[in-house]
């Protein structure tokens, strides 16, 4: 029997994680995730994977299944549900609770399973087995496939070795080592984290880093993590209340995470604990701790917003501590770096993990990623969840302590790989690529609409307003040039009016002058401002009257 892994996303670039196990009559979907924007992708709020390669394979029986419920394995599973309604779900309880608010926001239905720890299920050729793992998220697990029993993959996209975390599941050691005893084909493992030597540290690591920020502070804390990392809130929960300060949560999905912990009992703090908005002002700033979403200083989080002194009436105070408990994700350097300023700017202190040990990371490192190996000694390797450098580190990794090359697949999204009797045959490319999704509309924008709203946002545009009745009647009073997102010296406009003004005197009757003038004018403009100002804008030319020219 012929076995395929594909990726329409999370191989070669961090977020979007999407991966599918096919045979012939069934495909397993692991993960359907967003990839968050960069600031150049203007208006587009979320990227998700093109779901096209799902029509060439919507004949077979389609099962997804989630390893958490971090936004780069959840965040699209919205709209792939919306296209393809049949394809049912299963997850663990944990994370089922917050996809479900996903789904009821946008008012769908889906028939959902729900994964038990260690105890395997049937989906037609495949046997399944969730094993629960260490991660920064409550109810993360690695995947056992076993597929028309021959052939086992282990698909371990997020995970750290973690014994001893605050309130997550250890790493489950004995069962792995059990489940390496029993040959495993295929390991399909993460990346991310693998440019860092040793092992990944565990949660306990920074109780000591949080309590010296609460030790340090003398005003007002405003905490921010993924909203997600309730390991961390609650260390922060532990410290306020030894430091005798109350908690106010800023942020809706901070708070949806807060709500699921406590209700599985993963987190765990008195309510008396917690204050409103109108009981701050009570308080001495000693006295109060925020946590707020904007780890990542997005433009819309609550502390963004309070550095730009633009939060409902919470501004920022000398003597305030802003932290930044989380690694700053390779492309919003320049966000953190803003909100910075603007704390310092208006007295207050900003502290990082380059300031004290508040943060570790979720991933595992070099040593984690050898362990695994060792114990599940897989026939076959592939990198996933990193950028490219990442994927080929770990192919490096692990050909270093011992595989054969050729054992350690190189795998990006758009590629298929395909075993038969347990042996890796070929490597196919496949449909695979990005939509860009603008919530306001909740419209899909094309690369090639991408790509207009960035050369507008560079370039802005020229409209040109032609209210003369015919070509005779053209001139300096009734054409109006009007520039969007630049200007330029009058006497400039001027100048490019006349060129459309001399045109038009020369020209004479005949039934295709709205063409040429139309023509004439757009040509005149874009190598007006290409050769003065080195500019491409967007031209657009307006006859007002219907029969004019």
């Amino acid at each position: 029997m012929k076995i395929s892994v594909s990726s329409l996303g999370g191989a070669g670039e961090i977020g979007m994680n999407m991966y599918i196990y096919e045979t012939d009559r069934y495909a397993v979907i692991v993960d359907c995730g967003v990839k968050f924007t960069k600031s150049d992708e203007i208006g587009v709020d979320l990227i998700i994977p093109d779901f096209s390669y799902i029509e060439t394979i919507k004949h077979k029986k389609i099962m997804l299944i989630i390893t958490h419920a971090h936004e780069d394995h959840i965040g699209a599973v919205p709209y792939l549900i919306k296209e393809y309604p049949d394809i049912a779900v299963v997850c663990g309880r944990y994370s089922w609770d917050i996809i479900n608010k996903k789904l009821n926001e946008h008012d769908i239905s889906v028939s959902q399973i729900y994964i038990d720890d260690f105890k395997p299920f049937e989906w037609g050729d495949f046997e399944i087995t969730a094993y629960p793992v260490s991660h920064s998220i409550h109810g993360t697990y690695a995947v056992l496939l076993k597929i028309a029993e021959e052939f086992k993959a282990v698909h371990i996209s997020d995970y750290k070795i973690d014994y001893s975390p605050v309130t997550c599941t250890p790493f489950p050691l004995k069962e792995f080592i059990e489940l390496g005893k029993d040959s495993v084909d295929l390991l399909m493992a993460d990346s991310t984290n693998i440019i860092k030597s040793g092992f990944t540290k565990g949660e306990h690591q920074v109780i000591k880093g949080i309590d010296e920020v609460f030790k340090q502070a003398f005003g007002r804390i405003f905490f921010t993590t993924f909203a997600s990392n309730t390991e961390r809130l609650q260390t922060v929960f532990n410290t306020a209340e030894k430091y005798g300060r109350k908690v106010a949560l800023e942020g809706s999905s901070l708070i949806k995470h807060i709500d699921t912990a406590k209700k599985h009992g993963k987190l765990s703090f008195n309510d008396d604990i917690l204050i409103s908005r109108k009981q701050i002002e009570k308080l001495d700033d000693n006295k109060i701790c925020f946590i707020a979403t904007g780890s990542q200083g997005e433009g819309a989080s609550v502390i963004t917003k309070v550095a730009e002194n633009d939060y409902s009436d919470i501004k920022v105070r000398k003597g305030d501590t802003f932290v930044f408990s989380s690694r700053i994700i390779p492309g919003n350097e320049h966000r953190i770096i803003y909100i910075m300023n603007n704390v310092y700017e208006k007295g207050g202190s900003v502290i990082t993990t380059d300031d004290l040990p508040i943060h570790v990371s979720g991933h595992a490192a070099k040593e984690d990623a050898l362990l695994l190996l060792n114990i599940l000694k897989p026939k076959y390797l592939v990198p996933i969840h990193g950028e490219v450098q990442h994927l080929a580190k770990h192919k490096q990794l692990a050909v270093k302590y011992g595989m054969l090359d050729k054992k350690v697949i190189f795998f990006l999204a758009g590629n298929k790989i395909i075993f038969e009797n347990g042996r890796f045959i070929e490597k196919q490319d496949i449909t695979a690529g990005k939509r860009y999704v603008d919530l306001n509309t909740e419209e899909f924008l094309t690369p090639d609409e991408l790509k207009n709203r960035k050369k507008l946002a560079i370039n802005g545009a020229v409209v040109v307003v032609n209210s003369a009745e015919n070509v005779e009647n053209i001139n300096e009073n009734n054409i109006i040039i009007q520039l969007i997102g630049f200007s330029i010296e009058k006497e400039y406009i001027n100048i490019l009016k006349q060129s459309i003004i001399e045109y038009s005197q020369k020209e004479t009757g005949g039934i295709h002058q709205k063409e040429n003038f139309n023509e004439f004018t757009e040509q005149t403009v874009k190598r007006f401002f290409k050769k003065r100002f080195n500019k491409r804008p967007h031209i657009n030319i307006i006859n007002i009257h219907n029969g004019a020219l």
